[in-house]
């Protein structure tokens, strides 16, 4: 799974989701390392959802992993919590945040 792939599942996972029980607005950064990287960046503002292929300086949470990682995942091979603390996901921000977006996909 290459980048694009990555950002397609995304975008079609995303406009699924309801964020309203976070209960805030937050920005995140994904970071897809690989033969093909990228950065995603997702922004829930009150209640719009906005996913695009670029760089933003100023997230509230900052992750970084494999594109094959984020594969594993996708696939149920890896879970999240694991490969967080196996460092293969690197994250800065607010981690707790991270956490509750996670949460939201289940």
């Amino acid at each position: 799974m290459g980048f694009n792939d990555c950002y397609i599942y995304l975008d079609n996972l995303i406009a699924t989701q309801d964020f309203s029980g976070i209960g805030k607005n937050f920005t995140a950064m994904l970071y897809l390392t690989g033969e093909e990287s990228g950065y995603v960046y997702l922004s829930y503002t009150d209640g719009k959802k906005c996913l695009e292929a670029k760089k933003h300086d100023s997230a509230n949470i900052f992750l970084s992993m494999s594109t094959d990682v984020f594969e594993q995942i996708v696939l149920g091979q890896t879970d999240v919590l694991r490969a967080f603390t196996t460092g293969k996901i690197l994250a800065k921000g607010n981690v707790i945040l991270a956490l509750q977006i996670y949460n939201s996909f289940k």
